[in-house]
């Protein structure tokens, strides 16, 4: 099949071992693959260039920032987002030509995705319905510059759920690439909360990751995933814990 006047967006640094794969799988979809890299030193801008990417090498300003910037590269108004550990699935591929063939309605479209974790899937918790709106009319929104992490999409006009599963998710390789990756995105997201003047109580660390425990292991029913559920919940306890406990220590920070 001929390829679409779609872009495929994508940033990077360093972008992994899934990146490969994921080029392949858009490329006999889209005309157009942008990669907006801050720094890489292992083989993605090979990658890129061999899959026909335009490559665009921008200073890392935040997730939000990165990802407007990415999409502005792109040569047609509807955009891919895909991350470099994503894969598109075909029958994504085709759900995706579907919708764009036939006049959609929407200015964004949900796609859903299979998470990872060491190739082993995860459909529980909160993981196991896992939706993300990624096929954009840019004309019709924009991604908010103040985001450092969790980006979202702020869309203008109506968003729909596109029918069907698209993409799989790589995530994570193991349970200590978990870890590494918790403390990264810890400390980004205290600086967020800090930042958007949220004042912080020293008692919402352990709420917040008692909640959150409870939500992902026995609400959502991460423990039918067996180790791999409890992992997810308890890191993502933790991480909620250190988000409020890292936003805490700054805030006492700024009084003095």
């Amino acid at each position: 099949m001929s390829r679409m006047e779609l872009s495929a967006v994508y940033i990077t640094k360093d972008a992994g071992t899934e990146f490969r794969a994921s080029l392949a799988s858009v490329v006999d979809l889209v005309e157009d693959i942008v990669v907006v890299d801050s720094g890489s030193q292992d083989e993605t801008l090979m990658l890129a260039e061999a899959a026909g990417a335009r490559i665009f090498h921008h200073p890392w300003p935040g997730f939000g920032a990165q990802r407007q910037y990415a999409v502005e590269q792109a040569k047609y108004d509807w955009v891919l987002v895909i991350d470099a550990d994503e894969v598109l699935r075909p029958e994504g591929c085709e759900r995706i030509r579907a919708r764009l063939q036939s006049a959609p309605a929407a200015s964004a479209y949900a796609l859903r995705r299979r998470s990872y974790i060491g190739g082993r899937a995860i459909c529980h918790g909160d993981w196991g319905e896992d939706w993300v709106l990624r096929l954009l009319d840019r004309r019709r929104g924009h991604y908010d510059a103040s985001d450092l992490v969790h980006e979202s999409w702020h869309t203008a006009g109506p968003s729909e759920r596109l029918p069907g599963w698209h993409m799989d998710h790589y995530t994570f390789a193991s349970y200590a690439d978990m870890l590494h990756k918790l403390a990264r995105y810890g400390r980004l997201n205290a600086e967020q909360l800090h930042r958007r003047g949220r004042r912080v109580g020293s008692w919402m660390p352990m709420s917040h990751a008692l909640a959150s425990f409870l939500r992902s292991y026995l609400l959502k029913q991460g423990f039918r995933d067996g180790l791999d559920g409890a992992a997810i919940a308890w890191t993502t306890a933790l991480g909620s814990f250190m988000k409020y406990a890292i936003a805490y220590e700054l805030q006492q920070q700024e009084r003095g």
